[in-house]
């Protein structure tokens, strides 16, 4: 299913009286990319570059009484030379990025009880193929080679976040 096929469907859903999101502009909130030991890591720049990735999701209100959200998926990226292992706990950093890639959400026939899952696992799951995009574009433009991140389980993300309150 495309980004469009599930926006068409969650809108669908959302005019047929069931709970649903649309989401408006896609924007990226702020971006930074470090290269630590720039320029000598660019002597010997590995093929493959192990990504260690943190995710984070939030969102906020833009006015009371209105169900306008603002979602944001943040990154926290490191291109590591190699995957850590007990020989090599803390491989050489090639790079750092932090992306929060946001989108302005409207949902719709939404009660209290469907705001969580709507906004923490709906919104992001849109958001993210944007995101990953240009972390990628931006990790390929500082010379890296780039690791293709796959689709993120934002449901389990979501029940590990409840699960630490």
């Amino acid at each position: 299913m495309s980004p469009n096929d599930h926006a068409d469907s969650v809108q669908g859903a959302a005019q047929a009286g069931s709970p649903g999101l649309l989401i408006g502009n896609q924007y990226v909130r702020s971006f930074s990319l470090t290269v630590p030991g720039a320029p000598g890591v660019y002597a010997n720049v590995p093929l493959r570059v192990h990504m260690a990735l943190g995710i984070d999701v939030s969102a906020r209100q833009l006015a009371d009484n209105q169900p306008n959200f603002e979602v944001t998926l943040v990154m926290r990226a490191q291109g590591l030379r190699d995957a850590p292992s007990a020989e090599v706990p803390n491989p050489e950093r090639l790079y750092e990025a932090e992306l929060a890639y946001s989108g302005l959400v409207m949902l719709q026939n939404a009660g209290p009880d469907t705001f969580e899952p709507l906004l923490l696992i709906e919104a992001p799951r849109m958001l993210f193929p944007g995101a990953r995009n240009v972390l990628a574009m931006n990790v390929r433009e500082a010379g890296f080679p780039v690791t293709m991140l796959q689709p993120v389980d934002f449901v389990a993300l979501w029940h590990a976040r409840r699960a630490q309150r």
